[in-house]
C-alpha cells in the first residue's frame, strides 16, 4: 500500500510524428528495432499463472544452462541435436519432487518459417510420475508465431515432459515434378530450439497466441478453451489501466494492498518487407490498418513512375489498373489507433480485457476468447477497409480500376476475403496448375468461388483470376495442357484471365527470358516457345469470358458464410457440399447487413436473385448485429434455412438479447431448419439445367432473357451427357474454339452431346444449320520430313514424335513437312485437316497458306480455301515449350542459355513428347 514507484525499464522512445519519421530504426544486425509502447495495466496476482520453478530438468541429451527454459524470455535458447534430412525427435523434462497441479503450458521453439523453411516440429506436453509412464495431456500444433501455449483440464503429477519430433527439412517443399531441382530455398536445421518450457496452475488463455492474432487458424471456433480447463488470472472490473502514470519509463501508482501482476503492452515491427522487387524498391510493410499511411504509401511509391496523385497532362490515367496480389505480408495486429477503432466498431472499452492479448484468462464462461473474437474482427475489418478500401479510392482518383485478390491459400492471416475484394472493381481470386487426374486443390476452388461471389453480390461485371500459377513442372505449360484448368476458372465464374506469370520482357535479355521465379509459375512471355501461335488460345479465353460476362449471373443460394472464418478456411481443405446443378454465392456479414435485400418478393443483391439463403460455413455462432439483419430480411419475405446458432462470438452481444432474437427468427415456421439438400427439396427449388452422365464442369448466365450454359469435360476420355434445361426449348452447342454452331440431338431424356478430350462448349437456346457428314477421306501416308533444329528426319508412312528420333533435346518450332494429292476439290464440299497427335501446338500451311492454329484435341482445322487439285503441299508447324531445352543445358551448358534458367531441372529428367505423330486425315464433309 501507498506510493509505489516501479521502474520499468522502459526506453524513452520518440514520438512517431508522421508514416515515416523515426520509422524504422535499424539494429547492428540490419534488423528493425523501432517500438512503441501502447498500454500498462494491472490486475491482482492470485498465483495461478506464475510459472512452476521446476526441481530438476533433463533432457534426451545433457543441456548446458537450463535457466532460458523458465526465465519468461524468448531470447535465449537452449537446443537439442535434430537430423535435419530425417525424422528425429527430442525431449526435455521438468521435475518436481512433490506433485503439483498443473493446467497451462507455454512452449518457445523458434526457427526458420516461411516458403522453403525446414518444417516446425510436432510437440506434445506428456505428465506422470517422477519414474513411471507418461500419458498425453495436450498437443501443441505449429504456427506461424514461436510461441505456443495450452491449457487443460489440471493434472497432477510429478514429472512433465515436452516431446520433441522433425520431418526431414526437404519435406518443406510442396513435391515437385520428377526432374525438377529443388529451388534453392531450402532452409534446414540441425537443432531443436526451445527458449521457453513452462507450465502452470492455469489462469492461462488457451492457445492465446492465435487467439491474440500473432498467428492464425483455419477455424478459431474449433480451439476454444475448454469449460474444464477455464480458470481465471483477472476480474475484468480489477483490471485497472496504469498507462497515465507511466512517465519516463517509471510507473507511480499508488497501490491498493495486495499482489499485483503488471502488465507493459507494447508494438514493434513485424521486419516484413516487400517483395520480390528491385533493391531501391524493396522496404518495410506499410501499416495495413492505416488508411493515411497506406495513402502515402502508395502515393509515394507511384510518384517515381509518374503515377501520383496527379493524372497526366492529357488527363489520362498513368496506368491501366491497379492490382493488389494475394496478400502475403504476414501477421499484424496493432496500429496506433487500434484501441479506438476497437471501441468504434464494438461499442465497448477494450482496456479491462487487455491481459488477455497477452494470454491471461480474463473474466469466465468463454469471456476471454470472445474479447479475443471482438479484437480479430476490429483487425479484419481495420484491413479491408483501411487497406482495400484506401487502394480502390486512391485507384479510382487517379483513373485506374482496381483488382484485387485476398487470401487464397487458406488463412496466411487475419481478415475477411469477402469485405477484402468487395472494395475492387475486378475481384480476384487464384488458380494453380494441377493435373487432370489429381484435380485442383479446394483452397483455390473455394477462393475463385468467393471472388465470383463477391462480383454477383456487388454487381461487379468481371471476376479476376490470377491464373496458371505452377510449381511443379515448371517450363512444360502450353495451351492444350493449360486448357482442363482454364475451363475450370470459368465454370467457376472467372470472365477476366490475369495470367502468371506474364511480365514486360527486355528483348535485350536472351531467352527464355528474365521469370519471376525460374521454378515457378507458368512463363507467358515474349520468349515462349510457342509465342508465334498464341492468339488462337488467347481468343478462346476471350470468348468465353465474354460470353460469361454478358447478361445476368445464375444463382440460387446465398450462403451466409458466418462471421469466424474467411471462406478460404472454411472450404480451404474441402469443397463445400453443394447439390448438384445448384448454384450459389457467399455473402459474409457486411453483404448480409448492407447489400441482401428483397424486392418484389425475391432476395436479390446488387448483381444476383436468389430463392433462399442458407446459413452455412460458421454461422454456429452467429452476433445479434447478423441476427437483425437476417430478421429484417426474413420480416421482408426471404426464405432462409439453417440451424438455430448456439451462441454469440461477441463480448460486445448481451447474451439474454441474444436469446430473444434468436427465438423471434427460430418461432414457429419462420426458418427452415435443415441441411441446404432438404431445404431446398422442401421448396421444390431444381436445377435451371441438369446435365448428366458424366462429371462436367459447368456455369449458367441469363444473357437477354436465355439461358446459356458452359460445359467442359475435365478428363482426357470423350464422355457423352444429356443437357437437360428447365425450359422445353431446342438447344444447340456453340465451339468456342472452332468458332461454329452444332445442333444437339433431341432424345425423351433431354440433349444428348459428346465431349472429346477435354473438349467444352455452350449449350445455347435456337437451332443450328446440320452438321455436315463425311462423305470421303484421304489417308496422309508416305514419306513425313521433320526439320528440328536444322537437321532433317524422315519418316514413313506417318509423321513421328522428334522426341522419339532422337531429338530429345529441343525446345521450339519445328516444321513437318508432307505432299499429297486430291482428284478434285469440289466448292460445295468442306475439307478438313485432322492431326491425331500434335505435341503441343501447331500452325498448319497448305500450299503456302496459312489454315490456322490448333491447339486443343481434337486437332482439326478446315484447309478448304487453301486445297487445290492434283498435288498439295502441306507444313505443319510444331511448337513445344521449352522444359527439353533446359533438360539438355542442364546436362551440356551450351552458353545460350543462362542461370539460373539452368537450374531449373536434373539433367537427368525426362524430356516431354514433343512433335506429330499418327494417322494423318484430309476428311472431305458435304
Amino acid at each position: 500500500s501507498g506510493d509505489r514507484t516501479i521502474d520499468l525499464d522502459l526506453p524513452a522512445l520518440p514520438a512517431v510524428a508522421g508514416p515515416y519519421q523515426d520509422c524504422p530504426r535499424w539494429g547492428a544486425d540490419g534488423s528493425p528495432t523501432w517500438n512503441a509502447d501502447w498500454r500498462v495495466v494491472a490486475f491482482p496476482a492470485d498465483g495461478r499463472a506464475d510459472v512452476l520453478a521446476p526441481d530438476a530438468v533433463t533432457a534426451s541429451a545433457p543441456l548446458a544452462d537450463t535457466g532460458p527454459l523458465t526465465d519468461g524470455r524468448f531470447d535465449a535458447t537452449v537446443a537439442l541435436r535434430r537430423d535435419p534430412d530425417a525424422a528425429s525427435s527430442a525431449w526435455i523434462d521438468l521435475v518436481f519432487d512433490e506433485p503439483v497441479e498443473v493446467g497451462a503450458v507455454t512452449v518457445g521453439l523458434p526457427g526458420p518459417s516461411g516458403f522453403g523453411a525446414a518444417p516446425a516440429p510436432s510437440a506434445e506436453l506428456l505428465a506422470g510420475p517422477r519414474d513411471g509412464d507418461l500419458r498425453e495431456i495436450a498437443r501443441l500444433p505449429a504456427s506461424a508465431v514461436p510461441v505456443r501455449s495450452a491449457t487443460f483440464a489440471p493434472v497432477t503429477a510429478q514429472r512433465f515432459r515436452l516431446a520433441l519430433s522433425g520431418r526431414a527439412a526437404a519435406e518443406a517443399i510442396p513435391p515437385v515434378a520428377d526432374g525438377v531441382r529443388l529451388p534453392p530455398v531450402l532452409r534446414r536445421v540441425d537443432a531443436f530450439h526451445v527458449s521457453e518450457f513452462a507450465v502452470r496452475g492455469g489462469g492461462r488463455v488457451h492457445r492465446a497466441e492465435e487467439k491474440a492474432g500473432f498467428a492464425v487458424v483455419d477455424d478459431y471456433y474449433a480451439i476454444d478453451s475448454a469449460p474444464a480447463a477455464e480458470q481465471a488470472s483477472a476480474d475484468p472490473a480489477a483490471v485497472v489501466d496504469l498507462t497515465d502514470h507511466v512517465r519516463d519509463g517509471r510507473l507511480t501508482w499508488d497501490a491498493p494492498p495486495g499482489r499485483w501482476r503488471v502488465l507493459r503492452l507494447g508494438a514493434s515491427l513485424t521486419g516484413q518487407t516487400n517483395g520480390p522487387a528491385p533493391a531501391d524498391s524493396t522496404g518495410l510493410e506499410v501499416d495495413k490498418l492505416d488508411g493515411a499511411r497506406v495513402r502515402a504509401y502508395l502515393d509515394r511509391h507511384l510518384e517515381r513512375f509518374g503515377g501520383g496523385a496527379q493524372r497526366r497532362r492529357d488527363g489520362r490515367a498513368p496506368f491501366a489498373a491497379l492490382l493488389s496480389d494475394s496478400i502475403e505480408a504476414g501477421q499484424q495486429n496493432w496500429t496506433d489507433a487500434v484501441a479506438e477503432r476497437f471501441a468504434e466498431q464494438r461499442g465497448y472499452n477494450p482496456a479491462p480485457w487487455l491481459p488477455a492479448l497477452a494470454g491471461y484468462a480474463v473474466g469466465r464462461g468463454g469471456a476471454s476468447d470472445r474479447f479475443l473474437y471482438d479484437y480479430r474482427r476490429t483487425i479484419a475489418d481495420l484491413l479491408a477497409r483501411e487497406y482495400y478500401g484506401t487502394l480502390a479510392a486512391e485507384a479510382h482518383a487517379r483513373g485506374m480500376p482496381y483488382y484485387a485478390e485476398a487470401l487464397e491459400d487458406r488463412r496466411p492471416q487475419l481478415g475477411d476475403d469477402l469485405a477484402m475484394r468487395a472494395h475492387a472493381d475486378v475481384p480476384m481470386g487464384a488458380m494453380w496448375t494441377f493435373d487432370p487426374a489429381a484435380g485442383p486443390r479446394p483452397t483455390y476452388v473455394a477462393d475463385l468461388e468467393g471472388a465470383a461471389s463477391v462480383a454477383h453480390v456487388h454487381g461487379k461485371r468481371w471476376t479476376g483470376s490470377e491464373a496458371f500459377t505452377s510449381f511443379d513442372a515448371p517450363w512444360s505449360w502450353t495451351p492444350r495442357t493449360l486448357k482442363h484448368i482454364a475451363d475450370l476458372q470459368l465454370a467457376l465464374g472467372v470472365t477476366r484471365f490475369c495470367i502468371h506469370t506474364s511480365p514486360h520482357q527486355p528483348l535485350a535479355a536472351e531467352p527464355p527470358g528474365i521469370a519471376l521465379a525460374p521454378f515457378l509459375g507458368q512463363a507467358f512471355t515474349v520468349n515462349e516457345t510457342w509465342e508465334s501461335m498464341a492468339r488462337p488460345w488467347i481468343d478462346y479465353l476471350a470468348r468465353c469470358c465474354a460470353v460469361l460476362s454478358a447478361g445476368e449471373p445464375v444463382v440460387d443460394v446465398a450462403i451466409f458464410v458466418g462471421e469466424e472464418a474467411p471462406v478460404t478456411g472454411l472450404f480451404g481443405e474441402r469443397v463445400d457440399a453443394i447439390p448438384d446443378g445448384i448454384s450459389v454465392d457467399y455473402v459474409g456479414p457486411d453483404a448480409l447487413a448492407r447489400i441482401l435485400r428483397v424486392e418484389d418478393g425475391s432476395l436479390v443483391s446488387d448483381g444476383a436473385s436468389y430463392r433462399l439463403i442458407h446459413l452455412g460455413g460458421s454461422s454456429s455462432r452467429m452476433t445479434i448485429g447478423a441476427l437483425v439483419a437476417l430478421e429484417r430480411l426474413l420480416d421482408a419475405g426471404a426464405v432462409v434455412s439453417g440451424a438455430r446458432p448456439t451462441s454469440s462470438p461477441s463480448l460486445a452481444d448481451d447474451l439474454a438479447e441474444f436469446m430473444r432474437v434468436c427465438d423471434r427468427i427460430w418461432g414457429p415456421g419462420r426458418v427452415i431448419e435443415s441441411d441446404l439438400r432438404s431445404a431446398l427439396t422442401r421448396l421444390g427449388v431444381e436445377p435451371r439445367v441438369r446435365v448428366s452422365g458424366a462429371s462436367v464442369r459447368t456455369v449458367s448466365r441469363l444473357v437477354e432473357g436465355d439461358l446459356v450454359t458452359f460445359i467442359a469435360n475435365p478428363t482426357g476420355d470423350e464422355v457423352s451427357v444429356t443437357i437437360r434445361p428447365s425450359d422445353p426449348v431446342a438447344l444447340h452447342a456453340w465451339d468456342p474454339v472452332r468458332v461454329r454452331r452444332v445442333p444437339l440431338p433431341r432424345t425423351a431424356e433431354g440433349f444428348r452431346v459428346r465431349l472429346g478430350p477435354f473438349e467444352s462448349l455452350f449449350a445455347v437456346p435456337g437451332s443450328a444449320p446440320p452438321a455436315g457428314a463425311t462423305d470421303d477421306e484421304v489417308e496422309l501416308t508416305g514419306t513425313w520430313t521433320a526439320t528440328v533444329d536444322g537437321a532433317d528426319i524422315t519418316s514413313t508412312p506417318d509423321p513421328e514424335l522428334w522426341t522419339d528420333r532422337g531429338a530429345g533435346g529441343f525446345s521450339g518450332v519445328a516444321a513437318y513437312r508432307h505432299t499429297f494429292a486430291l482428284d478434285e476439290v469440289p466448292d460445295d464440299t468442306t475439307f478438313l485437316l485432322e492431326l491425331p497427335v500434335v505435341r503441343d501446338i501447331a500452325r498448319v500451311l497448305v500450299n503456302g497458306h496459312d489454315c490456322g492454329v490448333v491447339w486443343t484435341a481434337p486437332f482439326v482445322c478446315d484447309v478448304s480455301h487453301a486445297l487445290r487439285p492434283g498435288s498439295n503441299d502441306l507444313e505443319v508447324r510444331v511448337g513445344t515449350p521449352w522444359r527439353n531445352r533446359l533438360i539438355a543445358e542442364a546436362g551440356g551448358p551450351s552458353g545460350a542459355v543462362f542461370a539460373p534458367m539452368t537450374d531449373v531441372f536434373e539433367s537427368t529428367a525426362t524430356p516431354i513428347p514433343a512433335g506429330l505423330a499418327g494417322r494423318c486425315r484430309i476428311l472431305a464433309l458435304r
